[in-house]
C-alpha cells in the first residue's frame, strides 16, 4: 500500500508541473487570463504533491 500511495503522490507532482508549464505557455496566446490562473492552480497541485511525497517518505523512514 505504501508504494502505491507514493506513486499517486508522484503523479500529482508530475501533473502539477505539466499544468504549470502549459499555463505559462498559454500566457503567450490570446488566452493569457486562463494561463495565469491555470499556472497558479497547477503550481498549487505540484506543491501539494511534493508535500505529500515528503510526508510519505518520512513515514517510511
Amino acid at each position: 500500500m505504501g508504494k502505491q500511495a507514493n506513486s499517486a503522490f508522484n503523479l500529482a507532482l508530475v501533473i502539477g508541473i505539466l499544468g504549470f508549464v502549459c499555463g505559462i505557455g498559454l500566457l503567450f496566446t490570446e488566452t493569457w487570463f486562463i494561463g495565469v490562473f491555470g499556472a497558479i492552480a497547477s503550481a498549487g497541485i505540484a506543491y501539494k504533491g511534493y508535500q505529500d511525497s515528503k510526508a510519505a517518505q518520512s513515514d517510511i523512514d
